[in-house]
């Protein structure tokens, strides 16, 4: 069953934006990117609409950056969470094998209870799968395949 809320990392924004061919735009368009057409739920933190608007600003300029954040606020269902700080300090003081600058993204995707994790970034998808078991973890190719079949 494909999973009604997801938590995207910032590189399938980005690149799905960019791409819209790629399973990163297609990731994008079944959620309602383009019409608003969907009934999924898409996880979101201050942390991550920061990591898209400093990522599309660098790759594409500030215009593109501004217009990907109109049409996911436009049209994508968000589920807005707020990270606690506690609860940040406690993860980053934890043993658990999630770099540092990666802890906002797993606890955005936790507080928000996504049922799945997509990301490209495949060092993060390997060890939050290894280390949480919390939801599932996947790259784009991976959720396409499993889940968007064409």
């Amino acid at each position: 069953m494909t999973p009604v809320r997801i938590f995207l990392d910032t590189n399938v924004f980005i690149l799905g934006a960019a791409n819209p061919d790629e399973p990163e735009g297609i990731i994008l368009r079944w959620a309602g990117f383009e019409t608003g057409n969907s009934e999924v739920e898409v996880v979101m933190s201050d942390e991550v609409l920061d990591q898209i608007r400093r990522v599309g600003r660098r790759l594409r300029g500030k215009d593109w950056a501004g217009e990907l954040l109109t049409r996911l606020w436009r049209n994508v269902r968000l589920v807005y969470i707020v990270i606690d700080a506690q609860e940040w300090a406690a993860m980053a003081a934890t043993e658990i094998a999630i770099p540092r600058e990666d802890i906002s993204v797993f606890l955005t995707a936790r507080t928000g209870a996504a049922q799945c994790f997509v990301s490209s970034n495949y060092r993060l998808v390997a060890a939050l799968a290894a280390q949480t078991g919390e939801f599932e973890c996947l790259t784009p190719a991976e959720f396409v395949e499993r889940y968007l079949p064409h």
